[in-house]
């Protein structure tokens, strides 16, 4: 029995690892940064991450996923924040300061996690309003227009993962919308935007 629920384990945590690097994937592509106004910093790139996680936890966590969702959900959290701990010590920041920046994070995780899944069920408006005080806290500026697709864009995020079974998750198989990018730039750098994003989730 042990050995089984260990082989249990071991599948769970493989399966969040291909789930973390699509969600990973996702969150460099450097049109968040670069067209979207999101902070280029530790902290704005963390906000991206916690937009795609917690979209993702708030379909597992769901009713129709049952227990064995909620397990996986875990496992994405375990895996996620064993990754930004390691992040971290490799950023330099000391051992004894390790442990209260990601305790930091991981509440801000799960608070984000719930802000944006209520917001979802409520409509745009709130989203838009999740976002603002969230993604973009710490940004200079954002234009309505781009704030928009931002809003559209996680909302595609969201319809996405609710079309996709769990024995698909259990497989560490998901897929996220791309980004969109505004009409207005101009086609060099919406070129270059694409072709780095495809790097980045390759």
């Amino acid at each position: 029995m042990f050995a089984f629920l260990s082989k249990q384990g071991r599948q769970r945590t493989k399966a969040a690892r291909g789930l973390y690097a699509t969600v990973m994937g996702a969150s460099r592509n450097p049109a968040f940064f670069s067209v979207y106004n999101v902070p280029d910093t530790v902290e704005g790139r963390f906000e991206v991450l916690a937009m795609h996680g917690g979209v993702l936890v708030n379909r597992l966590s769901s009713p129709e996923m049952g227990s064995e969702g909620i397990k996986l959900a875990q496992a994405f959290f375990d895996v996620m924040f064993r990754d930004l701990d390691w992040s971290l010590r490799e950023m330099g920041i000391g051992d004894l300061g390790v442990p209260r920046r990601v305790k930091k994070m991981m509440s801000a995780f799960k608070g984000r996690a719930v802000a944006y899944d209520e917001a979802l069920k409520s409509g745009a408006g709130d989203v838009k309003h999740a976002l603002i005080r969230n993604m973009y806290g710490m940004a200079q500026e954002i234009s309505s227009s781009k704030l928009d697709m931002m809003v559209s864009y996680m909302q595609e995020c969201a319809k996405k993962l609710a079309d996709i079974e769990l024995a698909d998750f259990q497989q560490g198989k998901v897929i996220l919308p791309e980004l969109k990018l505004p009409e207005e730039l101009d086609k060099n750098t919406k070129e270059e935007c694409e072709e780095n994003g495809s790097k980045e989730a390759a």
